[in-house]
Order: structure tokens, then sequence, then C-alpha cells
């Protein structure tokens, strides 16, 4: 079923989009739950969020999925259902140390201090960089991507509902 809605959600948003092709497009979550997922989507679909970082060794295994500018990312929610569509407009690789007030300005209101964010992602890259035999430090180099949202599910789709 997520395969048949996705089919459905590029092809809606291939014909709401810009001149231009949406392809090729790489997929991915957000978060490490449901909830925490539903949480991002939220603040992206709303514009509040625009943009996002990781960590090298979230793409060890495929190098592939690293964004890159002109990037198309298909979101889907922690189940696999489509939820929104976005263009990577700037991408840096910069060490942790050296997110600046300028680089957390595109994360959600709870995280626009840079202290805030230091904090919450240091948590959540320990979790990360441990299934690889990696610590976090200062040092260790975050990938930084700015993004336009280009479409956003409607409701139906995107939570299952009154979805065929």
């Amino acid at each position: 079923m997520s395969e048949e809605l996705i089919a459905r959600f590029i092809a809606e948003a291939q014909r709401s989009a810009p001149a231009g092709s949406i392809a090729p497009l790489k997929r991915r979550s957000f978060g490490n739950s449901a909830e925490m997922a539903d949480v991002l989507i939220g603040l992206i679909a709303a514009g509040d969020k625009t943009g996002t970082f990781s960590v090298p060794a979230e793409f060890r295994d495929r190098p592939e999925a690293a964004p890159l500018v002109g990037d198309h990312f298909l979101v889907t929610r922690f189940d696999g259902r489509p939820a929104l569509l976005y263009r990577v407009t700037e991408v840096e690789t910069l060490p942790f140390e050296a997110i600046a007030q300028r680089h957390v300005e595109c994360e959600g209101p709870q995280l626009r201090d840079v202290a805030a964010w230091r904090a919450v992602h240091w948590d959540y890259w320990t979790g990360i960089l441990a299934l690889v035999g990696e610590r976090p430090s200062l040092e260790m180099p975050v990938i930084f991507q700015r993004f336009h949202v280009l479409h956003v599910a409607d409701d139906a789709d995107s939570r299952g509902r009154n979805a065929s």
C-alpha cells in the first residue's frame, strides 16, 4: 500500500511542480520514532523548519543518499507513507563546534538557540554514532542543508485516512 501511495504522491507532485523534473528522487524520514517524525514533518509542512542536519555516518551504507544541492527528497512518515517533497537549496559540511546561529535559524522554534540545538543533536548523534562504533566530538563533521518544500501530501493521503 505504501508504494502505491508514494507513486500517487509523486505523480501529484510532478503535476504541481514548477517547470522541471523532480527526478532523481531520494527518500528519507525524520526522527527516531513515529511521534518525532510527525512533529518534524508538521514543522516542515508549516514552514517552521526549513533545514536539517546529519552526520556522514548516517550515509555510510548508502553514500548516494547524502544531500547535494538540487536533490529532491521524498519525506515519508515513520511507517513509509509519503508526507512531503523538498528540494535541497544549500549544503555545507562543517565541524559540530562551528554550527552557528545562521545555521540553527532553519530549525523548529525550540531549537533556534545554538546551545539548545547542540544539546539535542549531541544526544541524538551519540546513539547514531554508537551503532557504527564511533563517538561524537566537537570536531565531527556535520552536514547542514537548507531546503524548499515543493509539495505536501493532503491529510487523507499522508495519514492514510480515506485513502483507497
